[in-house]
């Protein structure tokens, strides 16, 4: 983890190639999701396939990599637990409401924003 400065103070940043790596993975396919599910659309074999594979690598790398800062390993968490809650409940062939997805989809904004400093607030990077 790295610190570097942002506005008028300085945020700490993850350096480890292979948990940014699954993070950008991890909310890329959780927004493009959730892009779909909060609209009531539905979302793709492919995207629920996606979905789930990330969030299982996201677990495994988590859980295994020290984050320093209290406030990024929560917001981690919570991005992780409610991508696990989502999957949870397709597997049992439930139905994700709209306000879930939107959740998730600002959670990993949220996160994002940590991984990448420069993403501006209410714009989603480009992919």
């Amino acid at each position: 983890m790295t610190q570097v400065q942002t506005g008028s103070r300085p945020t700490d940043v993850l350096t480890s190639s292979e948990t940014v790596t699954m993070l950008r993975d991890l909310y890329i396919v959780s927004s493009a999701a959730a892009q779909f599910g909060g609209f009531g659309l539905e979302v793709s074999e492919l995207q629920w396939a996606a979905l789930a594979d990330r969030t299982e690598a996201a677990r495994a790398v988590l859980d295994r990599e020290f984050i320093g800062d209290a406030d990024m390993a929560a917001a981690l968490r919570r991005l992780l637990q409610s991508c696990e809650y989502i999957v949870g409940l397709y597997t049992a062939g439930g139905v994700c409401p709209p306000a879930v997805w939107r959740e998730a989809g600002r959670l990993g904004r949220d996160v994002y924003g940590r991984i990448d400093p420069g993403l501006k607030r209410g714009r989603e990077p480009g992919v």
